[in-house]
């Protein structure tokens, strides 16, 4: 039996050891990119550039802002001011220690104000698609527009959902300091690969984020998140009709991972100044599969604030 205890207690130490240095390893190859905001005690990491019309850029879950990969952030910015955030808990940015869809819109409305945004248009990206609805409910007069890609809005059929009833327990907590990151890698391709279909994972983008989404504190953010959905989208879907700036949703005919009829196609019909696109040969990862229909949907927001004024 103490022959056995030793053993354990020595694979303990060496996985505690191997996920920290992978931690400072994955963070020295993947260093932030942005600046800091902060807001309620809690520090927000986004990228910004450009010029105009501010255009609030949201990923998915879990993820970051290389959701958005570079040439699709300087395409909307030859037109836009671009931000593009990590969510609480994800990328660079802190956790704090309630952070359900809505905290994270009243997060970003803080961080927004802090840094000088009025009216901004809102991308929204599978799970954020929530924070995005959020926002817009919550501060109606605060947001130009929205975009919603791949939308979470009814149905959280999320990956992570199984696993969501243990994000805040102790026991994961402890687990997370000994798994090597590398065995989480194995579940985050064939995670990745299913969101990408029909296409494939952008090599560099599968690199980031196997080694900014393995570490503790993200995977311990995306449970979180994934556990705060469903309920966030039950109490919000009574007021969708309430929504009143222009809304454009975006959806691959080949979503594999959220379903098109259960979210956006509803979504569609609850709201009246909605209009949906439909990518063909398209899956769930729009921000990189399909930066240019990014664009052309915030296009048509533009041009629906320019109409209406």
């Amino acid at each position: 039996m103490i022959p056995l205890l030793g053993i354990l207690i020595a694979v303990a130490i060496a996985g505690s050891f191997y996920t920290d240095r992978a931690i400072r390893q994955a963070e020295a190859d993947f260093p932030p990119q942005g600046k800091y905001v902060k807001v309620a005690g809690v520090r927000l990491h986004y990228v910004c550039k450009g010029s105009e019309q501010a255009v609030v850029l949201l990923h998915g879950n879990p993820g970051s802002v290389q959701d958005y990969p570079p040439e699709t952030i300087d395409r909307i910015a030859q037109e836009y001011c671009v931000y593009a955030f990590d969510l609480p808990g994800h990328g660079y940015s802190d956790r704090p220690a309630i952070a359900t869809p809505l905290v994270q819109a009243q997060l970003l409305r803080s961080a927004l104000q802090k840094i000088g945004i009025e009216k901004p248009i809102l991308v929204g990206y599978s799970w954020s698609s929530a924070i995005a609805l959020a926002y817009a409910l919550r501060y109606p007069q605060e947001v130009a527009g929205i975009v919603l890609l791949s939308a979470i809005a009814y149905k959280a059929d999320h990956a992570l959902l199984p696993l969501a009833n243990f994000a805040q327990s102790s026991l994961l907590e402890f687990l997370l300091k000994f798994i090597p990151p590398n065995l989480v890698g194995y579940f985050l391709f064939a995670h990745l690969n299913k969101g990408f279909l029909p296409q494939s994972p952008n090599v560099d983008y599968f690199k980031a984020a196997q080694a900014l989404w393995t570490r503790p504190i993200q995977i311990q953010a995306s449970l979180e998140d994934s556990k705060n959905l469903p309920s966030a989208l039950e109490e919000m879907k009574k007021r969708y009709s309430e929504i009143d700036v222009p809304v454009v949703i975006v959806v691959g005919d080949s979503d594999s991972f959220v379903s098109a009829k259960e979210n956006s196609y509803r979504l569609r019909d609850r709201l009246s100044h909605s209009q949906l696109l439909i990518l063909p040969d398209t899956g769930h990862a729009i921000p990189q599969t399909q930066p240019q229909a990014v664009v052309n949907a915030i296009n048509i927001i533009r041009k629906q604030l320019t109409k209406n004024n």
